[in-house]
């Protein structure tokens, strides 16, 4: 897939997409260009939610066609088109171009073979995780890795990346940075060199130190994760998040920071912990139970005292809702089951729903149990879940 034009190389994601086969490193790469500008998340959202209605207009010509020929064809049009550089529009006839083949392709099989189609499993998520050492060498830790880096032993063998330290601190200037990304549809726990576990959420990326060294312990968090920080009163440990700081000394709390929500939302369980807004240069102390809310637009900050148990119990198997909007419970499901949710009557967003359910469960099972308020229904097709109200 290396080798194909950029827009040959979107596309191609795109149908893997729908075909849920798409990888880490794949997914990553789609997510950043699905929001790097809006028109790109325009036509990924007209793809993926209704490819039939695209594309099935095709099917008697691509049923027809020599494929091969098709192929010259389209790839003669994508360098007539590169003369005046590669736009916006290019990158969309490809993706038309490369969808319905790939659909063609699938009527044709079924027109020959008379096979019957079942329809895309949408299974939960699972334990799954993309590694990137310091030199950009990259590990799926779907396998088994054993690694050694700097001294740093690291290895996944009992389904959690553990660091093990080496016998001598590095210096800041010295310090050897890892990445670890989670897909959506994905879950994965890692233990930092000095013993700090962390829990990391569908659609996350953690870059940290492959071993701390004789200042503060740093780490910067995109998406979600919950903190159970070894105690080390000489080096406090530090969650850069955009323009936010959460200081610990050792502690358990969860921070939710996905780029895509207008809140970063601090929680603590346990110990003690500073937030410190860059935004405004000020910093607000935490004790068990208190969550802050920064607001990334207007920095505005509130601060509550919360039943900690909403916030964390995705890292112990559960979703717990309480009087939570459909909107807030749809983007939760989306990155746990790695779908996409449309809404098509916009007022069921702000619907509130309490509920407590495992989240290996069949997503089927959830929404079933969201309509029997029958206020809403939903409809799946391939990896899309539509949302509209329920107008009995």
């Amino acid at each position: 897939m290396n080798n194909l034009p950029f827009g040959f190389k979107i596309a191609d994601l795109i149908v893997k997409r729908l075909e849920g086969k798409l990888n880490a490193e794949e997914e990553q790469f789609l997510e950043e260009w699905k929001y790097a500008k809006e028109e790109n998340l325009v036509l990924f959202h007209q793809l993926a939610q209704n490819p039939e209605k695209l594309y099935f207009n095709k099917e008697a010509k691509l049923e027809s066609a020599n494929k091969k020929e098709v192929w010259k064809q389209i790839q003669a049009k994508v360098k007539r088109e590169r003369r005046i550089q590669l736009k916006q529009q290019v990158l969309k006839i490809a993706a038309v171009l490369i969808v319905a083949i790939s659909v063609g392709g699938f009527l044709y099989t079924i027109h020959e073979t008379a096979a019957k189609v079942e329809p895309v499993s949408i299974l939960p998520g699972k334990n799954q995780a993309l590694l990137v050492l310091s030199g950009g060498q990259k590990y799926q830790l779907s396998e088994k890795v054993n690694l050694e880096e700097k001294g740093t032993q690291i290895s996944n063998s009992s389904k959690e990346l553990v660091y093990r330290n080496s016998t001598e601190k590095p210096s800041a200037n010295q310090l050897v940075y890892n990445t670890i990304i989670i897909p959506k549809g994905g879950e994965y726990k890692l233990t930092l060199a000095d013993g700090t576990k962390i829990w990391l959420n569908s659609n996350s990326k953690l870059r940290y130190p492959s071993q701390f060294g004789t200042g503060d312990r740093r780490v910067q968090l995109e998406g979600e994760a919950f903190f159970e920080v070894a105690k080390d009163k000489e080096h406090p440990f530090i969650v850069d998040v955009t323009s936010v700081e959460v200081k610990v000394l050792g502690t358990s709390f969860n921070v939710n920071a996905y780029n895509d929500q207008n809140e970063i939302v601090t929680t603590l369980v346990e110990g003690k912990v500073k937030v410190n807004d860059d935004f405004r240069g000020t910093s607000m102390d935490l004790l068990p139970n208190d969550q802050l809310c920064f607001n990334k637009h207007n920095g505005k900050v509130s601060k509550r005292v919360v039943d900690t148990r909403l916030y964390t119990a995705w890292k112990d198997g559960r979703f717990v809702f309480e009087n939570r909007s459909l909107e807030d419970i749809m983007i939760s499901l989306s990155r746990w089951y790695d779908v996409d949710v449309f809404f098509l009557t916009n007022k069921v967003k702000q619907l509130k729903y309490t509920g407590d359910v495992a989240r290996y469960d069949n997503i089927n099972n959830i929404l079933d149990m969201i309509e029997i308020t029958e206020k809403v229904k939903f409809t799946i097709k391939d990896r899309s879940v539509m949302v509209e109200e329920n107008c009995k």
